[in-house]
C-alpha cells in the first residue's frame, strides 16, 4: 500500500525541509536528481527505456532543476548523447545555479523548443521536466501552446517520453482535452500524486514508480493505493471451526424478465466471497426461473422479504433490476432498516428517484462512468464523487480502469489494477455481490468496498493470465480461489 499526496502536501513538505529544517532547496533537488538518474539508468540497463540519446526537457521552476540535475549526472557518469533544452527560461535561483553548471561542463544546451527540433527527433527518449507538481493551474495561452506544440511533435515523431514527478500539464485541476506531454513512464520523487490516477488523467501518466526521498518530515497522506500484496489484510479472516452462520446471511434484490444473470452473477458472487448464507429476492413469477440456477440459494419473491430482515445480516439492491415503477419504493424499504446496503446498477435508477434522506448504517454505491454521470453530481468525476460520499454519507465506489474508493469521512483509496478483461458484462454485478458478502461479515462500508475491488482485480487478473479473454460467469470461480487463499490459506494464490 503506497500513500498518495495532493500537490498542496507535496510543496508544504518542501517548505517545511526549508524553513523548518534548513534543507536549500539546492539540496533536495540534488537529492531528486540523482535519485532519478539513478532509476532511468536501470530501467535502460532492464530494457525498459530504450538506450540512445536522450533529450533532458527542462522548465523554469524546480521541476527543471531535477532535469538539469539528471542531465549533469548522466553526463558526468559517462553517459553519451545527452542534450538538454531550456523549454522556458530559468527562474528560481536553484534552476538557474543548475543551467550553469550544465552550460559550464558544456552538455550541449538549446534555448526554446524551435532550435532544438532536431534534436528532439533524434532522442531515443524524452525526460520530460517542464512543469511538475508547482503547476497550480491551466498554464498562460504562450505556455500552453509551448507544451501543445510539445505534444504534437512528440505524438508525430512517435518518441516515448519520461516524465519527472507528473506529466507536464497534469494539475490538481486538469480537465480532459487540456494540453499535457504524455509519458510512458513517470518517476515522482517522494510521494505519488493522487491527481496522476484520477480517471482524465492516467492514460497519460504511463508506468508510475514512486522514487523515495529522505524528507525530513513527510507530506501529509490524501489517500492509499491499493497493491496486490494487501489484499490478505483487507479481508476477513475465517477460522477452521466457522460454519456458514458465522460467515455472514447477505441478501439480493434484483432480476428482471430477460435480466436474470445479473442477479445470478451477483449472488455467486457473494458466495463465492466467503458468505455463508446467500438468499435472493425477485418479482413474482421469477422464482421458477432463478431457483434452477443457483439450488445452494434461498429465493424468494421481494415483496416477501420485509419481515425476514431480521435474518440478514447486508443487502445487495440492483443488480438487473429494471426500470419499473415499484422500485424506488422497494428500494426505501430496504433503506428503512439498518442493514448495511449495496446500491448498484437499476438500483441507482432507483435511488436517484427515491431521493432518501439520511441513513446511519453503511451503504456502498457502486457506479460505472455512465451511471455515475446520471447521478447528476457536477464536477470532474473524482471530486464529484467525494462531495457525493460527504453529503449524502454513503461510500462510492467509483469504478474504471482505475477505481476510486471514496468514504463519507474523507478517506480514499485508489486500485490502478486497468484489466481490459474485466471489462465484461456483469463483471460489475460479481463486484456488487463481493461488496454485500464483506458488509456481511461485518466490515464497514468503506473497509468493505477497498477489500472487494481489490479481490475482484486480482481475481479477474488471475484468470485473466490463465485464460485470456474471459466471460463474468467465469468470474465467481476465481474470486472462490482467490478469497479462499486469502481468508483461511486453503489452496495458493
Amino acid at each position: 500500500m503506497h500513500k498518495l499526496v495532493s500537490s498542496r502536501a507535496a510543496l508544504e513538505a518542501d517548505r517545511i525541509a526549508e524553513t523548518s529544517f534548513g534543507y536549500p532547496s539546492w539540496l533536495l533537488m540534488e537529492e531528486a536528481g540523482i535519485r532519478l538518474q539513478d532509476r532511468l539508468e536501470a530501467w535502460v540497463a532492464e530494457g525498459t527505456v530504450p538506450e540512445g540519446p536522450t533529450v533532458y526537457l527542462a522548465g523554469s521552476g524546480n521541476n527543471g532543476g531535477d532535469a538539469l540535475v539528471m542531465a549533469r549526472q548522466g553526463f558526468l557518469r559517462g553517459r553519451t548523447g545527452i542534450t538538454v533544452v531550456m523549454v522556458f527560461p530559468p527562474s528560481s535561483e536553484a534552476c538557474r545555479r543548475q543551467a550553469a553548471l550544465v552550460r559550464a561542463l558544456g552538455i550541449p544546451l538549446y534555448e526554446g523548443v524551435a532550435e532544438a527540433e532536431d534534436a528532439l527527433a533524434g532522442a531515443s527518449v524524452w525526460v520530460d521536466g517542464v512543469w511538475g507538481t508547482g503547476l497550480a493551474g491551466s498554464p498562460r495561452p504562450e505556455r500552453r501552446a509551448v507544451l501543445s506544440r510539445l505534444e504534437e511533435l512528440r505524438a508525430r515523431l512517435n518518441k516515448p517520453c519520461l516524465a519527472i514527478d507528473v506529466p507536464s500539464g497534469l494539475w490538481d485541476g486538469y480537465r480532459t482535452g487540456d494540453p499535457v506531454l504524455r509519458a510512458r513512464w513517470t518517476l515522482t520523487p517522494g510521494w505519488l500524486k493522487d491527481f496522476c490516477f484520477h480517471p482524465e488523467a492516467r492514460n497519460a501518466v504511463g508506468k508510475v514508480l514512486e522514487v523515495t526521498l529522505a524528507f525530513p518530515k513527510p507530506a501529509e497522506s490524501s489517500g492509499e493505493l491499493l497493491e496486490r500484496a494487501d489484499l490478505p489484510g483487507l479481508l476477513p479472516r475465517v477460522a477452521s471451526e466457522d460454519h456458514k452462520g458465522k460467515r455472514g446471511h447477505v441478501v439480493l434484490v434484483g432480476g428482471a424478465p430477460g435480466m436474470t444473470g445479473a442477479l445470478v452473477l451477483a449472488a455467486r458472487s457473494a458466495a463465492a466471497s466467503g458468505a455463508g448464507l446467500v438468499s435472493l429476492g425477485v418479482d413474482p413469477g421469477l422464482t421458477s426461473v432463478i431457483s434452477p440456477q443457483v439450488p445452494a440459494f434461498q429465493v424468494r419473491e421481494v415483496d416477501t422479504l420485509n419481515h425476514l430482515i431480521p435474518r440478514y445480516d447486508a443487502a445487495v439492491v440492483g443488480p438487473g433490476w429494471g426500470h419499473t415503477q415499484d422500485r424506488p419504493e422497494f428500494l426505501q424499504m430496504f433503506w428503512a432498516t439498518d442493514l448495511p446496503l449495496v446500491v448498484d446498477a437499476d438500483g441507482l435508477a432507483a435511488w436517484v428517484s427515491a431521493s432518501p434522506g439520511p441513513r446511519t448504517a453503511p451503504v456502498v454505491l457502486t457506479p460505472h462512468p455512465g451511471e455515475f454521470a446520471r447521478l447528476g453530481v457536477p464536477g470532474a468525476p473524482v471530486v464529484a464523487a467525494v462531495e457525493l460520499a460527504r453529503n449524502k454519507n454513503v461510500t462510492v465506489v467509483l469504478k474504471g480502469a482505475v477505481t476510486w474508493i471514496l468514504a463519507p469521512d474523507g478517506r480514499r483509496a485508489v486500485w490502478d489494477g486497468a484489466n481490459p478483461a474485466l471489462g465484461t458484462g456483469g463483471s460489475g454485478d460479481c463486484l456488487a455481490g463481493v461488496v454485500g458478502a464483506l458488509l456481511a461479515r461485518g466490515l464497514g462500508g468503506f473497509e468493505a468496498a477497498r477489500a472487494a475491488v481489490v479481490l475482484h482485480g486480482e481475481a479477474g487478473r488471475i484468470l485473466a493470465e490463465h485464460e485470456g479473454w474471459f466471460t463474468a460467469d467465469r468470474l465467481p470461480e476465481a474470486l472462490a480461489r482467490t478469497a479462499a487463499a486469502c481468508m483461511a490459506g486453503l489452496g495458493r494464490l
